[in-house]
């Protein structure tokens, strides 16, 4: 898994939002103790917690994998086309954009 710095950027920004709006919760608590919280998690959220949860089941290292790329290196028949390593590229970025 690559972790990248603009990812790690974004997750400091969000949880930097929420120190700051809890805060304001808590404030708000002591205004409104009488009112009851309801919570509202949308399709996209949801679709994002299945994937999380996805993520952390799965296993970290494909051992098998691991291995034939060994083999294949140490015998010199590893090879990687140019147009794969510019397409990973280009999905990283997109990636990074996105997140």
């Amino acid at each position: 898994m690559i972790i990248s710095r603009a990812q790690v950027q974004n997750i400091l920004k969000i949880y930097g939002k929420e120190l700051n709006s809890n805060k304001m919760d808590k404030n708000q608590m002591v205004k409104g103790a009488g009112k009851k919280d309801q919570l509202n998690i949308s399709g996209e959220s949801k679709v994002k917690q299945k994937a999380m949860q996805a993520i952390k089941q799965s296993e970290d290292i494909r051992q098998d994998k691991v291995d034939q790329l060994r083999e294949q290196i140490s015998a010199g028949t590893y090879e990687m086309s140019d147009d794969a390593v510019a397409e990973k590229m280009i999905e990283r970025a997109i990636v990074d954009r996105l997140i």
